[in-house]
């Protein structure tokens, strides 16, 4: 998708009432807020603006579990590749950051009702009765693995001794990993204490959207609101999540050579328990059937935050659907408590992840000029706000940024981590997953069939569209379903990408 420069535009009487910015991020997440404030209280002389409207729509932020989950996110297929190890190291980094970050923001807040960010210190993982065999017993067993080589403090426990659980016997869990420190956070109160916290540090919001990054000879201008406004600034940092694609499409020259983003939609809700109560800890199962599995985090005053679903979209969606809402709180009531079934529901909500065409992040500086990119964090963009924002904030200063992070800067060939084949056999995985999940009920033998069955249209779809690269499987899926056309239109972008770096 090509953008093309609007027509006319105007000096902001915003940016007119505020002074000359020097600085302008894009996105008012958890990801743009972070990198305002370590950038403002870096450089107190240097005038820096979050952009983005209060409503927040497509983010992912507000719709978020915040779960600080180095290990409980770990699958076997991340550990396989040697980008998958990369990420994982640089979620066990971030892990370490979040105490002295969190204090820092809640330091801002002496004196004047500061709200707690932390929700819960840590987390159990169960492994149950529900899903695909191969795929969530090598799961379970890959956070373990990652434990005991990173040496974190967990045990396995008995079941019997996880609090707060009553679930279907039918989906009742086997297994129980307790791992200590890998707790969560509230993401309303995170976001409203970066907000406090930037604007201390001297920082200004506007609300409004950017539609258009404006560049000269190959160096950044500013940007163009959604309002006509026209907002200069040496350096742009574009943080807008899932609607990131829309401006790196605005800037010529960019199109294929930074990895094309998609919305990751994730479905979750928040729920007032029956009798107040809830957990001590986040409970959750491993990743499987796409997403970031069953997961039920603790919030203040009785409720209690359900997630999530997953779903890889090509185009832009708003909202969530009856069944995505309708298989959530079956899981939720079946796996985790019954008496949830009896509860009230807070609040639906629906949030866009950023998620790359090659399944990792985009972190880092461009060839334009003082443009910055931060998108395609997927499901661990808040985890990893803290050590992004240092990693960026240390180049935009002319620093050397984190030397981890120097794999998936933004502007790259497509990265392949995995085999063709290996990326066949997790989308099958997966897929067979989520019929378990809702739960379906087949006939003994059809299992083994649907998935001989099913590898052969991903095996096609994959081999149509690209010798060289293969799409993560959530992606595929979302390829499986689109429109033909879209998917021509696949075929050329790989094309154009190749030709871009070979």
């Amino acid at each position: 998708m090509t953008v093309r420069p609007t027509g006319k535009v105007k000096m902001s009487e915003t940016v007119d009432a505020a002074g000359r910015l020097d600085v302008i991020v894009v996105g008012n997440g958890v990801l743009g807020l972070t990198v305002g404030v370590q950038y403002a209280r870096a450089h107190p002389d240097v005038r820096v603006a979050v952009l983005g409207k209060p409503a927040r729509q497509y983010g992912a932020t507000p719709a978020a579990g915040a779960m600080l989950g180095a290990f409980g996110e770990v699958t076997a297929h991340l550990l396989a590749s040697e980008h998958g190890r990369k990420k994982h190291a640089l979620a066990v980094q971030a892990q370490r950051l979040w105490p002295e970050w969190i204090g820092s923001l809640e330091a801002d807040g002496d004196g004047d009702g500061a709200e707690r960010i932390r929700t819960s210190d840590d987390t159990v993982v169960l492994l149950n009765t529900v899903g695909h065999t191969a795929l969530d017993d090598a799961n379970f067993a890959a956070v373990l693995t990652a434990l005991k080589e990173a040496n974190a403090a967990h045990e396995e426990i008995e079941v019997s001794s996880v609090d707060w659980i009553d679930p279907d016997p039918n989906s009742r869990p086997l297994r129980a990993l307790h791992i200590e420190g890998e707790g969560s956070v509230d993401s309303g109160v995170l976001l409203r204490s970066l907000e406090r916290s930037f604007r201390q540090a001297g920082g200004v919001l506007i609300a409004a959207d950017a539609t258009e990054i404006r560049t000269r000879d190959g160096r950044t201008e500013g940007v163009v609101t959604d309002a006509g406004d026209f907002l200069p600034a040496g350096q742009v940092v574009v943080a807008a999540g899932a609607r990131s694609q829309r401006l790196i499409a605005t800037v010529p020259g960019l199109e294929h050579r930074i990895p094309r983003v998609y919305d990751g939609v994730g479905v979750s809700a928040l729920i007032d328990t029956w009798d107040g109560s809830g957990p001590p800890t986040v409970l959750r199962t491993s990743n499987r059937a796409f997403a970031c599995g069953l997961h039920l985090v603790p919030r203040s005053g009785g409720s209690v935050y359900i997630g999530a679903t997953n779903a890889v979209c090509l185009e832009p969606r708003g909202g969530a659907s009856i069944e995505e809402v309708v298989f959530l709180f079956n899981c939720a009531i079946h796996q985790l408590h019954r008496s949830l079934n009896g509860s009230e529901v807070r609040k639906v909500q629906a949030g866009s992840r950023p998620a790359s065409i090659d399944g990792f992040p985009l972190i880092g500086g461009t060839s334009v000029e003082g443009l910055w990119v931060l998108s395609g964090t997927y499901r661990d963009g808040l985890h990893l706000s803290p050590l992004i924002a240092r990693h960026v904030v240390s180049l935009m200063s002319g620093g050397p940024g984190l030397p981890d992070l120097a794999d998936f800067a933004p502007e790259r060939d497509l990265i392949s981590a995995w085999s063709r084949e290996e990326v066949l056999e997790d989308v099958v995985r997966h897929t067979m997953a989520t019929g378990y999940e809702f739960p379906w009920r087949l006939p003994l033998e059809w299992p083994h069939m649907m998935e001989t069955f099913l590898r052969g249209p991903f095996a096609e779809l994959a081999d149509r569209l690209s010798d060289t690269y293969t799409p993560p499987a959530d992606l595929m899926t979302a390829i499986m379903f689109s429109e033909p056309e879209d998917q021509e239109e696949l075929i050329r972008y790989y094309g154009n990408v190749y030709r871009e770096w070979h």
